[in-house]
């Protein structure tokens, strides 16, 4: 750090030495009064206007302005017919007032400054600089006026104290939050508290942010203990990323973090792009463990959210095993950093697809037999077996394709063919189509982040859950075990269970179930539970299913038929 040897001001010294040729600190009495005159009963039709007016002003004299005090219109309380809608995100505001940086200066430095500048005058200049502009909207509410323009400094203007604080743009990025509390939060985990500190200087509605902020304290106001990442573009109040964690995703996590998926969902929507984190649960269902809202073309989303999520469940890092990555995703190395024990595939039928269309750009003759031979590839179940797919392959289909699947395709074979992949009782694919159609059902591309943040967090209420229940499969494993009547009390119970609404929460003891009629207590193990229909028949209720469903616990468990010793079928 330096001193301005003009003004005394503290600064670089690469930005002292930059403008120092420039650095003459000057007061010009009878130019300012010039400005005033032009300057006041100005007119400007927009907020955007104003802003680039005032960034060409400043940059001309030298002289650092903020706003000291202001009346968004979005917050203003009208006695008569409010600005229409289109005003309001145009003009923004109703009154502002902006001050020059000197308002609050203190005796010393000003004494400091007088100093350096050697001038007797300047020892009596009273603390704080009384230059101003004020901006209020007209009667007609269409058009913003300077009706006050104080310009005259009491303090020198200091070219290098400007060109290091000035920034073009502030008013127009400040114009919804502070960019310094944007650009301080940003790449952070945020609570609540957070969230209803930004709403409350929130002042419009600028790029959805107010509307997104609503959206995430609604999910706080739901669920405290949700995680959230937020990520603005820097020096803007634009809303780049957002990492979502609820509650329960975490849980899960917890509980089935040995196989991933991660992948980005096509045509979610037009501005953003959702990629999303599953685990397997005990009934073999994807389900939804971490989402990332990011611009469309932001770079390194797998490294991003997988950190974020670890960093809120740091003990899933040495537990997951496998991670399944979508086809465009290209961070392989980020896994090896990550997740140290985790062997990386890829969806085999997004590899089959890219395959397919390969081979039809490159004008394949006998299309419809290159499907069933690519098929053999990836379902090889032995290396032999991969061996000869490739080589029928390669005598029946271009060797320009042959060659773009040698450098592509077959050194990545560990990742995709069935051959190298441990065996296990779910089909990937599968289970990502059901998932990206899970999330794509009743999604519009055009919604705003916060509709999609609101529906995200939607399909993770147990009603949604409830929707996969597959109660015959689960019942006809029951009836398979149990004697006829209390295998047809469970499976009473099983449909009750997929047309119920409940909410419910973790607690020190177990679960909690409100069917928005009363209050049921389940174990740890959801075994047991309060209600009148466990207790009367020591049978698996609708409540314990729900639940179950909900954490990811297997729907059919003999443990659940333990304490009813006539339940099981005897065997003679």
């Amino acid at each position: 750090m330096g001193k301005c040897c003009f003004c005394g001001y503290k600064i670089h010294m690469e930005t002292h030495l930059t403008v120092l040729f420039s650095a003459v600190c000057f007061v010009s009495k009878s130019s300012t009064m010039m400005d005033e005159k032009e300057l006041y009963g100005k007119e400007f039709f927009s907020w955007e206007e104003f802003s680039l007016f005032f960034d060409s002003w400043r940059e001309q004299r030298k002289a650092l302005f903020f706003m000291k005090k202001s009346m968004p219109l979005s917050k203003c309380k009208w006695a008569g017919e409010p600005p229409r809608p289109e005003v309001v995100d145009t003009l923004k505001y109703r009154f502002v007032r902006l001050v020059c940086k000197e308002v609050r200066v203190s005796i010393n430095k000003m004494e400091l400054r007088a100093q350096k500048m050697q001038n007797a005058e300047e020892d009596k200049v009273p603390v704080g600089c009384s230059a101003r502009i004020i901006l209020k909207m007209n009667e007609k509410m269409d058009r913003l006026v300077v009706t006050e323009c104080q310009l005259t400094h009491n303090h020198p203007l200091c070219p290098i104290e400007f060109a290091y604080y000035f920034k073009r743009g502030f008013l127009m990025d400040n114009s919804c939050l502070p960019v310094r509390t944007t650009n301080k939060i940003s790449k952070q985990f945020v609570g609540a508290h957070d969230i209803r500190y930004l709403l409350r200087y929130c002042k419009t509605r600028d790029n959805g942010v107010q509307d997104t902020l609503n959206a995430l304290n609604s999910l706080f106001t739901n669920d405290p203990g949700a995680k959230l990442k937020l990520v603005f573009v820097e020096n803007k109040v634009i809303i780049k990323t957002v990492f979502l964690l609820t509650s329960m995703m975490r849980s899960l996590c917890q509980r089935f973090p040995l196989a991933l998926f991660f992948d980005r969902v096509e045509g979610f929507n037009e501005e953003f792009d959702l990629y999303t984190v599953l685990c397997v649960d005990a009934n073999s269902q994807g389900r939804e463990c971490g989402y990332c809202l990011a611009q469309k073309g932001t770079p390194n989303m797998l490294r991003f959210t997988l950190a974020s999520l670890l960093q809120s469940v740091p003990d899933m890092k040495v537990k997951v095993q496998c991670i399944t990555l979508g086809i465009e995703i290209e961070e392989l190395e980020v896994v090896n950093e990550l997740l140290p024990h985790a062997r990386v595939q890829i969806c085999h039928t997004q590899v089959l697809e890219i395959l397919y269309s390969k081979a039809q750009e490159m004008g394949t003759p006998d299309a419809e037999k290159v499907w069933p031979l690519l098929c053999k590839v990836a379902e090889a179940g032995s290396l032999m077996a991969y061996r000869r797919a490739v080589r029928r392959m390669d005598s029946l289909l271009p060797q320009d394709f042959m060659k773009y699947y040698q450098e592509h395709w077959h050194p990545r074979a560990e990742m995709w063919v069935a051959s190298f992949q441990p065996t296990r009782d779910f089909d990937t694919s599968e289970l990502i189509k059901q998932h990206k159609q899970k999330v794509l059902s009743d999604f519009n591309p055009s919604r705003t982040l916060a509709q999609c943040i609101l529906n995200l967090v939607i399909i993770q209420t147990p009603k949604e859950d409830l929707k996969s229940l597959n109660e015959d499969e689960v019942a006809t494993r029951y009836h398979s075990i149990c004697n006829t009547e209390q295998a047809s009390l469970i499976e009473e119970e099983l449909s009750f269970a997929k047309h119920g609404t409940y909410n419910i929460r973790e607690t020190a003891e177990g679960f909690i179930l409100n069917d928005e009629v009363s209050e049921f207590c389940m174990n740890w193990g959801l075994t047991t539970c309060s209600c009148s229909i466990y207790t009367s028949s020591l049978l698996p209720c609708r409540h314990l299913f729900a639940t179950r469903l909900q954490t990811g616990e297997p729907l059919f468990d003999i443990s659940l038929l333990q304490k009813n010793k006539t339940a099981l079928m005897t065997i003679s």
